[in-house]
């Protein structure tokens, strides 16, 4: 076997390892509570927002039940998007660098190999956590099925308001003013619909996730979901790298008993496609995928603040 066709054999037996290795760094942060993050067929999904159902009523002895009406939601369309990157085997590696061509191209495609999917994997965590990072922004790609930022001031399609969206900075007493907004909150018809405030978002080694460990969860070891801490103490406190450096004074609160509605599908994980011999000599071999992302249900079930006050 000449050097060319065994670098491109070279390549090809990558294959499974890389696709292996990079749909298990992401299936890890399934656990992670802060999205739902599902594999999926479809290239776009619509999804109609939850509301209301009003309508029950005391009934006579004889009276037929009234039929009750759903109050209609939003509707909400995510599309799929495609993303990746390519790496390149040069002519000089695999037919002339070091005595034995064929170790140093097993080392330079093993490198490459783990590099790309840190890389792969690095760009989907930083697009899906935009969701958090762009949470008070109203230009944001991904809005709330009204239009509005995910922490904002929202009005519900069958009417009625709420406001989950604050600018306090992460305390005690700030956890407690969430606490009470949840037991107070209704659905758009004002009926009670209680909040169960029970998971705390935080950006990883942040003033807000010391406090937060302190407050809830002092001596309690972290479970790991890849660089993700989860403190399992009065609240499960998620302590996040990839809330931003710019925005590590940002603090969330999440119902888990509820859906989650920041959706995230997996279309198809980045693949290693076949190598291609470029017209340099050198192999390229493209690596994509699929995906996409999204607000498709009314963000009731998050509390957030920008910790600026």
């Amino acid at each position: 076997m000449d050097s060319t066709a065994y670098a491109l054999s070279a390549v090809k037996d990558l294959k499974e390892s890389f696709d292996n290795a990079q749909q298990l760094s992401m299936d890890q942060y399934m656990d992670s509570k802060l999205f739902d993050i599902y594999s999926t067929t479809e290239v776009f999904e619509v999804y109609t927002s939850t509301e209301g159902l009003t309508g029950s009523k005391l009934l006579g002895e004889l009276e037929t039940p009234p039929s009750l009406s759903l109050e209609e939601g939003y509707t909400v369309t995510i599309r799929e998007k495609r993303f990746g990157g390519a790496v390149i085997l040069p002519e000089q590696v695999y037919r002339r660098d070091g005595n034995d061509s064929t170790m140093k191209v097993d080392q330079f495609l093993m490198r490459q190999r783990d590099q790309l999917i840190k890389d792969n994997t690095n760009f989907l965590l930083v697009e899906m956590h935009k969701m958090y990072n762009e949470a008070f922004d109203n230009t944001s790609d991904y809005l709330a099925p009204d239009g509005v930022e995910i922490c904002g001031s929202h009005t519900w399609n069958s009417g009625g308001t709420f406001d989950n969206g604050v600018t306090a900075a992460f305390s005690e007493d700030e956890v407690d003013t969430a606490l009470e907004y949840a037991g107070a909150f209704t659905d758009p018809s004002g009926k009670p619909m209680p909040l169960n405030f029970n998971t705390i978002v935080v950006k990883k080694g942040s003033a807000a996730s010391r406090l937060a460990k302190r407050l809830f969860a002092m001596g309690i070891s972290p479970v790991a979901v890849a660089d993700i801490n989860i403190y399992e103490g009065e609240f499960t406190i998620i302590e996040t790298p990839y809330i931003s450096a710019a925005n590590k004074a940002y603090w969330f609160m999440l119902d888990s008993t509820l859906d989650n509605p920041l959706k995230v599908g997996i279309g198809e994980y980045p693949t290693l496609r076949e190598p291609i011999k470029e017209s340099n000599e050198s192999i390229r071999t493209n690596v994509t995928g699929f995906w996409k992302q999204g607000c498709v249900n009314m963000s009731y079930s998050i509390y957030g603040s920008n910790g600026t006050t």
